[in-house]
């Protein structure tokens, strides 16, 4: 069923490039989770900085849902990271159009 018929919002689901350091690449955007099982944005320099978000717990899977906004160059981007926090690291990553 689509995004539209079952009445989520749309989306698009991104080709996701391991980097090195357990980085993940997104439409141009590459993420990372801290110590804290917090998403970070990592920028062109390779520093981090943890981004706010909302986000919720699968307690069945131990994967916690993150809300992220990121501002782009020409706009701005809701993504839908999920961290797997009993191994620190992003097992999936959709962006929202």
């Amino acid at each position: 069923m689509d995004s539209a018929a079952d009445g989520d919002s749309e989306h698009c689901d991104c080709e996701r490039k391991q980097a090195t350091g357990g980085r993940v690449k997104c439409e141009g955007v590459v993420f990372t989770v801290t110590g804290g099982n917090e998403v970070a944005l990592v920028t062109r320099g390779g520093a981090t900085r943890a981004l706010g978000s909302e986000s919720y717990l699968d307690a069945s899977t131990g994967t916690r849902h993150h809300f992220v906004d990121v501002q782009g160059k020409t706009e701005a981007m809701l993504f839908l990271v999920s961290v797997r926090e009993d191994q620190r690291r992003i097992v999936a990553v959709r962006r929202f159009c």
